[in-house]
Parts: structure tokens; sequence; C-alpha cells
């Protein structure tokens, strides 16, 4: 068995015939970090394969560095025009 599987959680499903097997549960995603001090964004948790049929402007903020969170942002803006 395959490194990675091993690591995910397994549930026992019953089959209509009868047969029991194990089905891998996968975890859920992280939450997407802020890039200076690493609080959780507000945003939802995706998958990659998830993300692409979100659209762009639900992926990340339309905001200036949408890596930061707003506090880092405020901050960044801040310290450039001083």
């Amino acid at each position: 068995m395959q490194k990675a599987l091993r690591l995910m959680a397994k549930k026992r499903k019953r089959l209509p015939g009868g047969k029991n097997v194990y089905a891998f549960i996968r975890r859920k995603p992280n939450f997407a970090q802020c890039g200076c001090c690493g609080a959780k964004m507000v945003r939802k948790r995706l998958r990659a394969n998830e993300l692409k049929s979100v659209p762009k402007t639900g992926r990340r903020p339309e905001r200036p560095y949408p890596e930061l969170c707003s506090r880092c942002m405020r901050a960044r803006i801040k310290r450039m025009v001083r």
C-alpha cells in the first residue's frame, strides 16, 4: 500500500453484495495563511481541483497584496506611504 494511503483515515463500508471494503477519507484542506504573520485568511477551504470551478474573485481577495491579511496589508501600505 502507498504511504499516502496508509496515512489517510479509513472507513469500513459494506457493499450491497455483503462485501466489506475500506474507503479512504480525504482530509480537509488547510486554511489559507497570511504570508507575513501566518494568521488564518477568511476564505473557503477548497482543494486545487475544486478551486478551478470557483470564479477568480472567489479564490482570493480583490485588493492589493491578496497574500496578506487585512491587518498586514494596511501596515505595509502605511510603511510605503511614510
